[in-house]
């Protein structure tokens, strides 16, 4: 999964300017305990967790932190498809929202063949 660095690369080109990483740390300091297992904590969508961030670092902060989820499953689900077929993994997926909602998903190849989805 991506380090706290890394998160805080994609928030701070995200936010333009903001590495967001004291939360990033926040989110990711149970794997010193839980190892693999943190995501037991922090990771899933939740009351508790989106009064908590928002409290301390804004609206800004709940957005960030649903992307470092969104992220690490992404990675994680990668890893998985890889070991399973991995002569029909893709290297790219790209998303694209219509106002509020998916929209659209692409899936690339390293040969640069793609499978795309539209949503309506």
């Amino acid at each position: 999964m991506p380090n706290v660095d890394i998160h805080c690369k994609i928030s701070k080109a995200r936010t333009q300017g903001d590495e967001f990483r004291e939360l990033h740390e926040w989110i990711d300091a149970p794997q010193k305990d839980l190892g693999i297992n943190h995501r037991i904590e922090r990771h899933s969508l939740n009351d508790i967790y989106l009064k908590y961030i928002e409290k301390h670092w804004g609206k800004s902060g709940v957005i960030e932190w649903l992307f470092h989820i969104a992220i690490d499953n992404m990675e994680t689900a990668n890893m998985f498809a890889v070991d399973l077929y991995p002569s029909r993994c893709y290297n790219q997926v790209l998303m694209g929202f219509n106002g509020k909602k998916l929209g659209c998903c692409s899936f690339v190849k390293p040969s640069g063949n793609a499978n795309s989805v539209n949503i309506k």
